[in-house]
């Protein structure tokens, strides 16, 4: 997947630079570095250079234990081979915190794929609990171990049951398996997770959850940077303040957030700033976008700046999807707000014999769990019949979000009961669909293809042209369901994100 899409564009937002060229704002950075004072946040926009920054800095800091803090393991090796202070390691959120979790655990192992899980959901579930709360618990489970590790009573997971749909059917609350009886298992095994050393190893939740949950992070590094701060959830800022006894340093830009559902803390880092009483310091100069693009991103965001020397480009607009099925081409971005508009466009460029994917193949992969539920173990149902339970599930889901107060989830279910209805159309049974969604939700094959992607799974990538469905931005939610201003600002965000892919041409494609 990692070259595929290194194949597209360029991954990191590193431009190239010499010492020569610094600019003011980079230098700033560097003398904070070096001056040995007190705690910084850096504001870093889109195709600013923050990597290279980030990494020259370091090469300023004097203290004598450094880690720079990565989401995964191909950014941190990556970040690995660029160090060049002796004093300095790039590690993951999750390297820190198992290596945490072995001191208090000597020898513990990684589990394989879900066998912790399962053995934690079989501790605290009896023969009496359906295998369909089973597999609730255990989906809840992880999820409050990644976003609420410090939960002890029920109700404080509600908000995350329902916010990835690990709620029971209204048959099995009937029956006497409500959310409240999902949670109280689920804090059980949290308990259990954090007490109790497991003899199969931990899981990749339990790294960073049980150092958190039983307080284990300890004082060992003198400077703690951590790049993409805006997706941090509150466990990765608990861990990394734990292991902190120096200087810190925050990169991310908020402009860029768009993970709250999945428990990131929107105001981490102003919160951080305020704590620690952190200086801030910007890097506002994109060093990928066109000048164009940039004057588009300046009305969400009027810091943004384009770079010295940077070319013209262009924002224009085409008025139908077919239109655009002429110009586009392999390495192509095209981008819409929910996933539905997508599969409209992919099914319109193979009609037009262009080779296409939609990114992101677990996304396909929940579609297909949601299709197949739905058949309720008929493959051979009508589709018409398929189709009427798709409106079903998408009505019941919906009047449950609205009398939860949780409007934020409508667009969510709306977005999956249109998908399933696109991918429906012109096949001969439902279990076509699955078919498609396996052929089109793929993360193979992207090179020589257009490439079809959500705004978040298009963040932190980069395109030479972008073609953006302008009518999925902002979508409409349905009479009675508002939103708060932290979801408005969400929306906001999502739209900076989605212009700032493009480096040359930004193409709005008008057709709803």
């Amino acid at each position: 997947m990692v070259s595929e899409i290194a194949s597209i564009e360029t991954v990191t937002d590193a431009p190239v630079l010499t010492a020569r060229a610094w600019s003011p704002q980079q230098q700033a950075i560097f003398g904070w570095f070096q001056d040995c004072r007190g705690h910084l946040i850096v504001e870093a926009g889109p195709g600013s250079g923050k990597t290279t920054v980030i990494v020259e800095g370091i090469t300023h800091a004097p203290e004598a234990r450094i880690v720079l803090c990565a989401f995964n393991k191909r950014i941190q090796e990556e970040l690995a081979a660029r160090l060049t202070n002796p004093a300095a390691e790039a590690k993951t959120f999750h390297g820190i915190g198992f290596a945490i979790a072995r001191q208090f655990w000597p020898g513990v192992s990684v589990a394989r794929d879900r066998v912790r899980v399962t053995s934690l959901v079989n501790a605290v579930c009896d023969a009496s609990v359906p295998g369909p709360i089973q597999r609730l618990v255990g989906t809840l489970l992880t999820l409050a171990r990644e976003m609420a590790p410090h939960a002890t009573e029920v109700g404080q997971l509600t908000d995350l049951a329902v916010a990835f749909d690990c709620e029971p059917s209204e048959e099995w609350e009937a029956a006497g398996w409500d959310l409240d009886a999902i949670e109280a298992r689920v804090l059980d095994a949290m308990v259990l997770a954090a007490e109790t050393m497991p003899a199969d190893g931990i899981d990749f939740a339990d790294m960073i959850y049980v150092p958190v949950r039983n307080r284990w992070a300890a004082p060992r590094y003198d400077l703690v940077v951590v790049d993409e701060m805006q997706d941090m959830s509150r466990a990765q800022l608990d861990l990394v303040q734990g292991v902190n006894r120096g200087r810190f340093v925050g990169v991310g830009d908020a402009n860029q957030s768009l993970y709250a559902f999945r428990g990131c803390e929107t105001r981490g880092m102003a919160r951080m700033r305020e704590e620690l009483s952190a200086i801030s310091l910007g890097l506002t100069v994109s060093y990928r976008c066109a000048r164009a693009i940039v004057r588009e991103a300046q009305a969400i965001v009027p810091t943004i700046e384009w770079a010295p020397g940077a070319i013209e480009g262009s924002v224009q607009s085409v008025a139908t999807i077919e239109a655009m099925c002429r110009q586009v081409g392999p390495q192509d971005f095209v981008l819409s707000r929910t996933n539905a508009p997508l599969v409209k466009v992919a099914m319109a460029l193979i009609r037009a014999g262009k080779p296409v994917r939609i990114q992101g193949r677990d996304i396909g992969q929940g579609l297909i769990t949601l299709a197949r539920t739905l058949m309720r173990g008929d493959a051979a149902v009508r589709v018409e019949a398929f189709l009427e339970r798709v409106v079903q599930w998408e009505r019941r889901e919906v009047l449950r979000a609205v009398k939860a107060d949780r409007g934020d989830r409508v667009q969510g279910i709306c977005d999956k009961g249109e998908t399933l209805r696109v991918l429906a159309e012109g096949v001969d049974q439902p279990s076509e669909v699955e078919t498609r969604l396996t052929h089109l939700f793929s993360d193979t094959g992207l090179a020589s293809a257009v490439v079809c992607s959500s705004i978040h799974r298009a963040k932190g990538l980069e395109a030479r042209r972008v073609f953006l469905l302008r009518p999925t931005l902002y979508p409409r939610l349905p009479k009675g369901v508002t939103q708060t201003p932290e979801q408005a600002q969400q929306e906001r965000n999502a739209h900076f994100v989605a212009i700032t892919r493009a480096q040359e041409t930004l193409v709005y494609v008008e057709e709803k």
